[in-house]
């Protein structure tokens, strides 16, 4: 199991370092230098005061999915263990979404697995967010036929070319339709040697859905869920913040013309980007970020990625040098407070 785990580690930094190749390959490291020095350093301060904004508010709502009204922990308590959750990420991809709620079960004095089971509706919620912000997205996309020429290379503002590529699309299309068809064949032939893992591969895909199903209906436990869902799309309107924040660092709001609706395509992006696990996000979103800076919206890749660098080492040293400082004062609350009871 040991080396499993190692295994593990070892496959995310390798993956991250592959990645972080890809970024910054075909660009000269000087152009990236030049450009992050040409960025406008005020801004740094309001990214960061985003930044704990959006982290704090994911507290606040997390502190509504506590049920058990005697052993709520402290809001600097949550705060805290969303903080130590980011920053056991950044070395250990996915074991912060464990570390959270153990912190905190600790703090309180409660089981592990209660407390764990809280993260599964905020992890559903933020999926659904996710995938409803990038319908927009993509709805975004395909009406705005400059940026589809971009994307794809090819002119589609005239009549003509836009039915060659309505066509090309629904061709494509019945390829994808079909390869659907026939894995769908192969995997149903498979079943009939192999009934026993596809069942298990089965179970486990229903067990998902159930999950996520049971997450959504989980909402109408909540006393207020209407302010539960508030607290989510504000969560969301901070990253949006933060991405657009990065926009006036390097002026790229008068320069490339970049907007809230490009913030709210570079936000999905990143978050897809960091679904990735690589330690801390290193490479995916550094890749992600330049590519999409680069393909739909024309920036040299050297200010994208510097763009890129810079957002992403500003949120990680936020985090590094944010988290002891709460680790701190949490536990000086809770010893006065045990102090006071005794």
């Amino acid at each position: 199991m040991q080396t499993k785990k190692i295994l593990k580690i070892a496959a995310s930094v390798l993956l991250g370092i592959l990645f972080l190749w890809l970024a910054f390959r075909e660009v000269e490291f000087s152009e990236v230098v030049d450009s992050a020095r040409g960025m406008s350093w005020s801004w740094i301060l309001p990214f960061a005061a985003t930044t704990l904004f959006a982290h704090f508010i994911r507290a606040l709502r997390w502190e509504m999915l506590f049920t058990n009204k005697d052993k709520v922990p402290s809001k600097t308590t949550l705060f805290t263990g969303v903080m130590f959750g980011y920053l056991v990420n950044i070395p250990l991809p996915r074991v912060g979404e464990v570390a959270r709620p153990v912190y905190v079960a600790r703090q309180v004095d409660e089981s592990n697995s209660k407390i764990i089971g809280t993260i599964v509706l905020e992890r559903v919620v933020d999926l659904l967010g996710m995938l409803l912000l990038m319908a927009f997205v993509v709805v975004f996309l395909v009406a705005d036929p400059q940026v589809l020429s971009r994307l794809f290379g090819v002119d589609i503002t005239s009549s003509e070319t836009q039915i060659n590529f309505i066509l090309t699309l629904g061709k494509y299309g019945l390829f994808v339709a079909a390869g659907l068809g026939l894995l769908l064949w192969l995997f149903k032939k498979a079943e009939e040697k192999t009934e026993g893992k596809i069942a298990d591969f089965a179970h486990k895909i229903q067990k998902i859905i159930r999950t996520f199903v049971d997450g959504l209906l989980a909402i109408k436990e909540l006393k207020n869920w209407p302010l539960f869902i508030f607290y989510s799309l504000l969560i969301w309107v901070f990253y949006i913040t933060m991405t657009y924040i990065g926009f006036w660092m390097f002026d790229m709001q008068n320069v490339y013309d970049l907007g809230i609706t490009e913030a709210v395509v570079l936000t999905v992006v990143s978050a897809v980007g960091i679904s990735i696990p690589t330690p801390g996000g290193v490479g995916t979103y550094h890749l992600f970020i330049t590519k999409t800076l680069l393909i739909l919206y024309a920036v040299p890749e050297a200010t994208g990625l510097a763009y890129a660098t810079i957002a992403h080492a500003a949120t990680l040293v936020i985090i590094i040098t944010s988290t002891p400082v709460m680790l701190a004062i949490d536990k000086y609350l809770l010893m006065r407070k045990e102090a006071e009871e005794h």
